[in-house]
């Protein structure tokens, strides 16, 4: 649940209110002297016929303002003797024009749909084409029109263009918008009825809303043109209607479909709305319930419900809203059923969830039990909300006017001790310039600020368009919504000067500095309801009800109570009993669990076994079992060897996989009977094995965030490894029984810095010619005949050779050695001995048998050391690493199960933390554990709710046959005729199963018509074969053909996250400066914003700022108030000019493209998909995969010197994350891989570590300092 679910009504006063999913209180919209009759929501948009029958709207509850980019190109074309001119050819396009050029966009006649919108700034050039930079006057040249533009001027460039951009902010939100009337007389034919929906057609493009209206004419009338980012529309239709039918009421459901009532009390229905028929094809008409005349008819997704003139509702059965468009029994149903309960007035909401006005107390109700399975419900429960008591009801007493809130007054008052006030503006062509504006007392009335005493409003300075809502108009035309639109109609808002027309406070009010005082429980007679707006949680109901199923028990804490239970406790403490001589009733030992499940190699097959878990509490110790069917043991399994547990289920294949590293093994994958089965494993190891590790509750503030492909949450905390008591760590290697004499090597995790050392112990054998002690670097690939790899960085090589005698030290730097040190050999054949190497500052020292042997200076970084490798014919005892860092390698990292479904998450150094999830909704971590499949691990505190939308798709495929046309017959090379996006893999409708029982479907197989590069009218796009580039129109060539398909499920589960805002986002990060945090993110749309008010008090912030973006983009990084941005087409941006005072900064610029390819695969960068910021550096990911670094950034150069590609692997990454010296990434296998040896001095690192193995999308280190 979400602010922005809302229930709005009207009471018998008419004035609206609206009650919250997560509130309690019924809120007023502020009384502006105008009544309203019925109202229409989808979320954030609200129409409203007014008491004088004209139509209003309201937009609220838009985190981000709806903004729209005006484009226009520029055109010239080469003269002979003019050069480039703007005198075209009779047959080219328009100077100014569209991009195709088959519109004329003249820059001076792109003016502003209306007066609810404003400019943004002037017309300003864009300088970049598909990323690359343009030239300062932006031209890009091309042979002809229409042939490709590139950057570059060429001898035989002919023509040129230039784009035009500016961007228009709808500026009325939060304020009722008087919508144009049909007649420059709005008396003429006023309106009694709205509707809007449509925001769901199957098919159509995002943001296609539905506005449905009738006149007192009888005419039925449809608003073109309306969207998410046109608000009011572009102008009436007026829909036909069949003969000898008057409507009276009209109601549009989420998939567009239309069903009106007659003054008859018969009802029709509008057949074959589809996306390219918005408006439909006929009207077909619906029997009645015997002997009932219907009067409120209301349409939802799969359902209509109906009240008739005796009050009985009615429920419409077999309507299926996907298919209403395209069939005739979808679209009206089959069959009425009566419903218990008597209402005069009814709503369906967003997921079919109803509510009613009750015929006898008028209160609301809501229709409980109604699921996709049960479509009736169960029972009507009454909401009981608080009420903002009006200052301006009639029902009001002197509770509301004892207020100390200003703020809240009607606008009347403030007329009430004011002369009639004139205004300045004309408004004789006010019509024809404007075709909707804010209404007259819905802006704000705000005099300069220097003239404004705290606490006083200025009436004088007030300027009002004619007299006050209640004074009788002695010219019944003077009351439109023509005539009192405000002091702006006929001009436009301008930024500078009218920056306040529409403030944000001039609508309804959700602020919690309300008194006590003006909130009640007055009784009050509502007379209309919609829940258009609404999304009720059946499984997490608002706290709207006080019936039996709402009341928790206040006895139990209740202070007699309370002192009942604290003396039952102590009732024995005054005695002291030998309990010495009695048994022990349960012996304190573990406990066990077994089940049958198989093993899942590598290669998918399948080994029956038996699990036996074993875990015994006060010792902190468990193992898992396997049995083979027979009873043989096959292994047993450490847990506290065990570093991650993961769900990695496949429809009807319940699996849990652990990651052992200690035992040289990537995992272990466990298949269960049944997917009760599968979670109850699951619950009790991720249980058992934190307890182990120490783990419990919120992580610390510089724990790594994981989410892996199947939307589980993972988090490794290094304070559980950490001791912070110890200035040195020391780790000991397990190499006792190590066949030394073919070589032993192992990682040091911590590189060898100043200050570490290495010591090792053992004998040598008789037989032994020379023993080699390396420290080196990590191994590199060299392509001479065949690809190989070789160290070719050696630091420290310390070489004691029997054969010659003597100790030889050396260094080898890019695969060459240096200028040998040689030493006298002090060891001998078959003795003990002992070898400590410890890094100094200068150089390396060396002991043999605890006695100082020699000093080797320096040569390469010791911070480029990586591993150690022992060479010889001797026997270890044991090896021992020490260092000033804790040591942490792999094996020792525990990965927990947080809990919750999400797609992506970032933190910061301080703690908070934010995720995204699949249908692009945005997160806030609790600070719990648990929840979901993990159920109560941690507790119930923080854990909530949560939902997240995933979209399946397969491709149908089809080639071109000289006799059939296309067919879904290929040829025998051809990829599967139903497959992935790839071909490579069959996939079909009928075999895509949902992934677990918290899985559903909310929709069935539809045809995408939004697939990339474009598709005809049936959805297909062509190829000239597979799998060439695709595009929407049928050419001659082309041979094949594909459409996607496309159905999405919702999964239901639980997790320490809350909902933070509604604004769907892309992308999102996260920089901490003591307790205030910056986070900015990446709209749906592409747009920068930034949070406010964000700290580790109040982690979710409190309201989302916009900023100015030229171009699309698509990711987002922030480090020191250093912002890094991608484009669309993968360029890099920084926002230059951010500060604290101005933490929005001035504009984007942009930033040099690198061009990394990866070794030994020929393939070009194209462009970036990834980025993330340190404090002097950047790390970002290239389309192909390719890794590249962004060095030398400082706040005075925010866009570095230069880029550094990552060549010593040819590893692909598809994520990359960082953090002062830490990187982090997710390679192409989804595997979890570490950077070594990032320093300032080497930014770039030395090699990459395999971290963890798996199916992982992202991680995030930016709150793991090192």
């Amino acid at each position: 649940m979400s602010s922005n679910s809302l229930l709005f009504s009207i009471n018998n006063e008419g004035k609206v209110y609206a009650l919250s999913t997560s509130g309690s209180c019924w809120r007023e919209f502020m009384y502006l002297g105008l009544e309203f009759k019925t109202l229409s929501a989808v979320p954030h948009f609200l129409w409203a016929v007014g008491g004088d029958r004209q139509i209003y709207l309201h937009v609220h509850g838009l985190e981000i303002p709806i903004r729209v980019k005006e484009e226009s190109y520029e055109n010239e074309r080469w003269l002979p003797l003019e050069g480039f001119s703007s005198r075209l050819l009779p047959t080219d396009r328009y100077h100014f024009s569209s991009q195709d050029g088959t519109k004329d966009r003249c820059i001076d006649r792109i003016r502003l749909p209306s007066m609810a919108w404003q400019w943004e700034g002037d017309w300003q050039l864009e300088l970049t084409l598909d990323g690359q930079p343009l030239d300062h006057d932006g031209w890009s040249y091309a042979v002809d029109f229409p042939a490709q533009f590139g950057p570059v001027k060429k001898w035989k460039s002919c023509v040129r263009r230039r784009k035009w951009i500016r961007y228009r902010k709808f500026s009325a939100m939060n304020s009722w918008c008087a919508i144009a009337p049909l007649h420059k007389d709005p008396t003429q034919e006023p309106f009694i009825d709205i509707s809007i929906g449509g925001n769901q057609i199957p098919y159509a493009s995002p943001g296609t809303l539905s506005v449905w209206a009738i006149t007192a004419h009888g005419r039925v009338m449809y608003r073109s043109g309306v969207s998410t980012t046109s608000p009011e529309g572009l102008k009436w239709m007026n829909v036909s209607i069949p003969p000898n039918c008057d409507i009276k009421q009209i109601s549009v459901g989420p998939t567009g479909l239309v069903w009106a009532l007659l003054w008859t009390g018969r009802a029709i229905v509008r057949k074959g709305i589809t996306k390219d028929c918005l408006t439909g094809e006929a009207w077909l008409e619906v029997k009645s319930p015997s002997e009932a005349k219907l009067t409120v008819i209301s349409v939802g997704f799969n359902a209509v419900w109906a009240i008739s003139s005796d009050t009985r509702v009615w429920f419409r059965k077999g309507v299926d809203g996907n298919s209403a468009g395209s069939s005739e029994v979808s679209a009206m149903g089959i069959g009425w059923l009566e419903i218990t309960g008597n209402m005069i007035h009814i709503s369906v909401g967003i997921n079919d969830q109803v509510f009613a006005i009750g015929e006898i107390d008028k209160c609301i109700y809501w229709r409980s039990g109604i699921t996709p399975a049960e479509q009736t419900g169960k029972r009507w429960r009454m909401v009981q909300a608080n009420m903002q008591l009006s200052r301006t009801s009639s029902t009001v007493s002197v509770i509301s006017s004892a207020s100390n809130s200003n703020k809240h007054h009607s606008l009347n008052t403030l007329n009430e001790a004011a002369p009639e006030l004139k205004s300045n503006i004309n408004l004789r062509n006010s019509w024809e310039e404007s075709h909707s504006a804010p209404i007259e007392h819905t802006l704000p009335i705000k005099p300069p600020r220097e003239s404004r005493p705290k606490g006083q409003t200025n009436v004088e300075n007030i300027d009002l368009t004619g007299k006050s809502y209640e004074t009788t108009l002695k010219n019944p035309r003077a009351w439109s919504p023509v005539r009192s639109v405000g002091s702006v109609v006929g001009m436009e808002a301008q930024p500078d000067s009218d920056s306040s027309v529409f403030d944000v406070d001039s609508g309804m009010y959700f602020d919690d500095d309300v008194g006590q005082t003006a909130w009640g429980t007055c009784d009050t007679t509502w007379a209309f309801v919609d829940a258009g707006a609404c999304s009720v949680d059946v499984m997490q109901v608002p706290h709207w009800f006080t019936d039996s199923h709402n009341v928790s028990n206040t006895d139990l804490s209740a202070k007699w109570r309370l002192q009942i239970l604290d003396l039952l406790k102590n009732r024995n403490n005054t005695h002291d009993l030998d309990m010495s001589q009695y048994g022990v009733a349960i012996e304190e030992k573990g406990w066990t669990r077994s089940c049958e499940a198989r093993l899942v190699s590598a290669i998918h097959s399948y080994e029956d076994c038996i699990l036996s878990l074993y875990w015994h509490e006060l010792e902190n110790t468990g193992t898992l079992s396997v049995f083979q069917p027979d009873g043989t043991i096959k292994f047993i399994l450490n847990l506290r060897e065990v570093t991650c547990i993961t769900s990695t289920s496949e429809p009807g294949s319940p699996r849990i996989t652990l990651s052992i590293p200690h035992q040289n093994k990537d995992s272990i994958t466990i298949q269960f009977i049944s997917e009760m089965e599968q979670e109850e494993w699951l619950c009790v190891l991720v249980g058992i094995t934190s307890q182990i590790n120490g783990l419990s509750g919120r992580p610390s503030a510089n724990s790594v965030w994981a989410v892996s492909g199947s939307g589980d949450i993972l988090n490794w905390d290094p304070k559980s490894k950490q001791n912070p008591e110890n200035d040195s760590h020391i780790k000991e290697f397990q190499v006792l029984g190590k066949d030394i004499v073919s070589g032993f090597s192992t990682d040091l995790h911590n590189n060898f810095p100043p200050g570490s050392s290495l010591k090792l112990t053992g004998s040598l054998f008789d037989e032994i010619h020379r023993l080699h002690v390396n420290l080196q670097g990590p191994e590199v690939k060299k392509q001479r005949h065949k690809i190989e790899t070789e160290v070719t960085e050696i630091p420290f090589h310390f070489n004691i050779r029997f054969d010659q005698n003597t100790v030889v030290c050396n260094t080898k730097i890019f695969g060459s050695w240096g200028t040998e040190e040689r030493h006298p050999l002090p060891l001998t054949r078959g003795q003990e001995f002992s070898i400590k190497i410890i890094c100094d500052v200068q150089g390396f020292r060396v002991l043999l048998n605890d006695k100082s042997f020699c000093f080797y200076e320096h040569r390469l970084s010791p911070e480029r050391i990586t591993t150690v490798s022992v060479l010889g014919a001797v026997k270890l005892y044991t090896m021992e690493y020490c260092t000033t860092n804790p040591i942490i390698g792999p094996e020792d990292m525990y990965w927990r199960l947080m809990g919750g479904y999400l797609k992506k998450v970032e933190c910061c150094q301080n703690g908070v933390v934010w995720g995204i999830s699949h249908d692009h909704r945005v997160w806030v971590y609790t600070g719990g554990w648990g929840g979901g499949v993990l159920k109560g691990l941690g507790g119930n505190d923080g854990i909530h709710s949560m939902t997240d939308t995933q979209t399946y798709c397969v491709y149908e495929n089809q080639r071109w046959n000289p006799i059939s046309g296309y067919t879904s017959t290929g040829l025998p090379t051809d990829r599967y005729m139903w497959s992935d996006v790839t071909g490579k893999l069959k996939r079909t409708r009928e075999h895509t199963k949902l992934l677990n029982r918290n899985w559903h479907w909310i929709s069935e197989w539809m045809v995408d018509y939004n697939t990339p590069g474009g598709v005809d009218s049936d959805g297909w796009q062509y190829a000239t074969d597979f799998p060439a580039p695709y595009h929407g129109k049928k050419i001659f060539t082309d041979c094949v053909r594909r459409r996607r398909w496309y159905r999405k499920a919702q999964v239901v589960t639980e997790g320490p996250w809350s909902r933070a805002g509604s604004t769907a986002l892309l992308d999102i990060t996260l920089w901490s400066e003591n307790d205030e945090v910056a986070i900015w993110a990446i709209t749906l749309g592409g747009e920068a914003i930034f949070r406010t008010g964000v700290t580790t008090a109040t982690p979710a912030g409190v309201h989302w700022e916009h900023v100015n973006s030229p171009q699309a983009l698509v990711a987002i990084s922030i480090c020191n108030n250093i912002i890094w941005s991608i484009g669309r087409k993968g360029e890099l941006y920084y926002r230059d000019g951010v500060s604290k005072d101005n933490p929005g900064g001035t504009v984007w610029k942009l930033i040099e493209a690198p061009n990394c390819n990866i070794p030994y695969v020929h393939k070009t960068s194209g462009g970036v998909k990834s980025v993330s910021l340190t404090n002097c550096a950047a790390w970002v990911v290239l389309s192909n995969g390719a890794v590249a670094v962004r060095t030398d950034i400082t706040k005075q150069q925010q866009d570095g010197k230069q880029w550094k590609c990552l060549s010593d692997c040819e590893m692909t990454f598809k994520h990359v994350s960082c953090m002062d010296h830490e990187v982090w990434a997710v390679s192409s296998d989804g595997a979890i891989q570490r950077r070594l040896g990032v320093t300032a001095d080497n930014p770039v690192g030395i090699a990459w570590q395999r971290v963890l193995s798996g199916s992982f999308v992202h991680v995030t280190s930016r709150g793991y300092p090192q």
